[in-house]
């Protein structure tokens, strides 16, 4: 099976897999620092809390596929988005992708450090997409310390400040690649897209961000945007 993650900004990933893309939090452009409004379609779709910054679904137009299409067993871990153990911003909710044999796990905002019950869960994570430090969720050096108790095979940062991109409570990922031992470990991508293979190096994956002219597979026609919004609001009425 053929499984791809490609990063669209921010704590945003469309993930694929036989030809099903599911996408993961979508954000608010006009809320998140620096990057373009997202236009995009996908035949489901995953928001972990919601904030701004990650349950932007007026941007994503569903495909309509029932979801016994998806190819990935799909599971839920409830978890605090900060500190204060959910009593400041709440919870969120990290999503557990499972599919011919690979494990990937997208963290959400997680606040707390992992109990033993969750890191049964989560442990043996293939891919890893975790928030690379924040005021609102982990510091850099609690994140990077969650991966390793998961022994997060590979490891894909997130929800970070990148020149004029992300807000200024979050880390940048140089930050967060400070705390791996060997620089080796750290590789830095020319694509915002990652293949899954069973052969893959473990690394710290940073994929760039290419915007909206990169995505034209998952772009959203005019005519396609303005069906898809009567549709959602026929599912209000």
């Amino acid at each position: 099976m053929d499984i791809q993650i490609r990063w669209l900004g921010h704590a945003c990933f469309a993930i694929s897999a036989d030809g099903y893309t599911v996408l993961i939090d979508p954000y608010n452009s006009d809320y998140t620092a620096g990057y373009q409004k997202l236009r995009i379609k996908a035949d489901l779709l995953l928001v972990s809390h919601e904030h701004y910054g990650h349950n932007y679904r007026e941007g994503v137009i569903l495909s309509g596929r029932p979801e016994s299409d998806c190819p990935f067993a799909i599971t839920k871990l409830r978890v605090p988005h900060e500190f204060k153990m959910g009593n400041w911003r709440g919870f969120c909710t990290i999503h557990i992708l499972e599919a011919d044999g690979c494990k990937l796990v997208h963290m959400s905002d997680l606040g707390t450090q992992l109990d033993g019950g969750q890191i049964s869960r989560l442990y043996g994570a293939d891919v890893c997409m975790i928030c690379a430090g924040s005021a609102t969720a982990l510091p850099s050096q609690e994140a990077k310390r969650a991966t390793d108790e998961i022994m997060a095979k590979v490891i894909i940062p997130m929800h970070y400040r990148d020149g004029s991109r992300g807000g200024h409570r979050l880390e940048t990922v140089r930050d967060f690649a400070y705390h791996f031992e060997s620089p080796e470990f750290i590789h830095y991508y020319d694509t915002d897209t990652f293949r899954v293979t069973r052969d893959m190096e473990p690394q710290v994956a940073v994929l760039k961000y290419l915007g909206p002219g990169a995505w034209k597979d998952l772009t959203v026609p005019p005519e396609r945007e303005q069906a898809g919004l009567f549709t959602r609001l026929l599912k209000r009425k």
